[in-house]
């Protein structure tokens, strides 16, 4: 959910409701940017990876009203994904 660099680098949540409707069923990925890599991971990286996942879960918290208020009919997967 997040542009290219060379657009700016801009968290695109507003677009979140356009790219539900007609891709669902999908998932959504917030990633951020500019983020060093975590591989190969070790304990080495775990404060970097717990700060990380810690924004993505942030940006999904905001992202996921802006879905609420302009696409209310979307529905959230019934049960955690699997691989």
């Amino acid at each position: 959910m997040e542009s290219a660099d060379d657009f700016g680098g801009v968290v695109r949540y507003y677009e979140i409701p356009a790219l539900v409707r007609p891709a669902a069923p999908v998932h959504l990925k917030f990633t951020v940017r500019n983020a060093p890599s975590l591989d190969p991971s070790g304990a080495h990286l775990a404060d970097l990876a717990v700060a990380t996942a810690r924004e993505r879960v942030r940006r999904a918290a905001i992202g996921l009203p802006v879905l609420r208020r302009h696409y209310p009919e979307a529905r959230a997967s019934p049960g955690p994904m699997r691989a």
